[in-house]
């Protein structure tokens, strides 16, 4: 519960943000002079999409001339089986589905990009610390990385090659309907793949204890090949860039100008304006997630970097999920994003 100071210290940043949407109002209300756009977006519930649920509550999208109904959907599959089929227009999620559908002749695209880093951790239960000290002692262990196919198990399968195990040398637990979080606290697993808030929840009850951190550096660079990785994007269809470019280049603007808000504002203030979207029993880690996994993963603006493109579609060549590199000119559509190396 926060305490009256609290209170009045977020009241005095809701005052500095209005300022700072204000000055935003003045450069967009052009864009929306031209006419509303009708789109409809598609993302999942929870803090992977935080920068979806920001500008929806902070007015972003009116702003920039978008009538945008965002819709939750409960997997990033049924997510993306909905931009096929033309039920909307822009879809929040990993770029994995752009792979997957470009290969099936499928013209799907990224627009804007919306994470630069894998993160995630690799963490296991608290009392077999003395028995697990690397990624080759989770040998004919029980573990959970989400289905089989996604992106957190091909993570994982990253994790397991390199010390020369693969997904057959472990228990592997695929559960549809048990969290991280309940898996973890039942002992069904002894370790996981994990993210904010499950992440952090752990952590400070002591469940668990991080064996590997995608965010350091040197981790990200030694499984993953490069700097960053781009984990999550906007994606939409050539139909969208084609026949509706306005809509996209207008995407793009709110998605910079909610990196510009979630770089500028303290993540207490964030939670603020979004905190109505999630379990109040998750504010706290989620609170831990905004200062730490988000605030490293979250890119300065929507500009989408090939070599991060690339390093992420890596992860699923060498894991078998997708048979070929889709090249970058097949797989994005950068005209309003901008590019970079």
């Amino acid at each position: 519960m926060h305490t009256r100071r609290e209170f009045l210290k977020y009241a005095s940043l809701g005052a500095t943000t209005a300022l700072a949407t204000t000055a935003w109002d003045s450069i967009t209300q052009p864009a929306a002079s031209q006419g509303t756009i009708s789109v409809k977006l598609g993302a999942v519930s929870g803090i992977n999409s935080i920068d979806v649920w920001i500008p929806e509550d902070l007015g972003y999208f009116d702003a920039a001339g978008l009538n945008a109904q965002v819709i939750t959907f409960q997997s990033g599959a049924k997510m993306r089986d909905a931009l096929i089929a033309g039920e909307i227009d822009f879809a929040a999620q990993a770029p994995l589905h752009v792979y997957l559908s470009r290969l099936r002749g499928v013209p799907l695209n990224i627009v804007a990009n919306r994470r630069n880093l894998v993160d995630t951790s690799l963490i296991v239960h608290s009392d077999l610390r003395s028995q697990i000290k690397s990624v080759s002692d989770l040998k004919g262990r029980k573990v959970s990385a989400g289905e089989i196919g996604t992106w957190s198990w091909a993570v994982f399968v990253t994790y397991l090659r390199q010390h020369g195990l693969s997904d057959k040398d472990i228990q592997y637990v695929q559960s549809t309907t048990a969290s991280t979080y309940t898996l973890l606290k039942t002992r069904q697993v002894d370790a996981a793949i994990a993210g904010a808030p499950d992440l952090h929840r752990l952590l400070k009850e002591g469940t668990v204890f991080q064996l590997l951190n995608a965010l350091d550096p040197n981790i990200h660079k030694k499984y993953f090949g490069a700097n960053e990785a781009m984990t999550r994007a906007w994606l939409s269809h050539d139909r969208v860039t084609s026949q509706k470019p306005e809509a996209v280049k207008r995407l793009v603007t709110v998605v910079n100008r909610t990196f510009t808000y979630m770089h500028q504002t303290p993540p207490e203030q964030i939670l603020k304006v979004v905190g109505k979207r999630f379990d109040r029993a998750n504010l706290d880690a989620i609170l831990t997630g905004l200062r730490t996994e988000l605030k490293r993963s979250v890119p300065r603006n929507a500009s989408i970097s090939q070599a991060a493109y690339l390093a992420d579609q890596k992860v699923f060549v060498n894991t078998g999920i997708i048979k070929r590199i889709v090249p970058y000119s097949q797989g994005v559509f950068d005209k309003f994003a901008g590019r970079r190396a």
